[in-house]
């Protein structure tokens, strides 16, 4: 994390942040090219969980 004093490390604090949300956004590089897919997710005992189609970028 470059800025340390932005970083959250309370694990309570990130849990209620993702059960907050219903959409992340996955920023990814194509050979020099970034782009950023957002996508739905789910969040359950810990682990997070992605769903994408077989087609695509992603």
């Amino acid at each position: 994390m470059r800025r340390k004093e932005r970083e959250i490390k309370d694990q309570k604090e990130i849990e209620d942040i993702l059960k907050a949300c219903s959409v992340c956004r996955l920023a990814m590089v194509d050979g020099d090219r970034p782009y950023l897919v957002p996508m739905n997710f789910g969040y359950r005992d810990g682990a997070l969980y992605l769903h994408s189609a077989r087609e695509g970028k992603k």
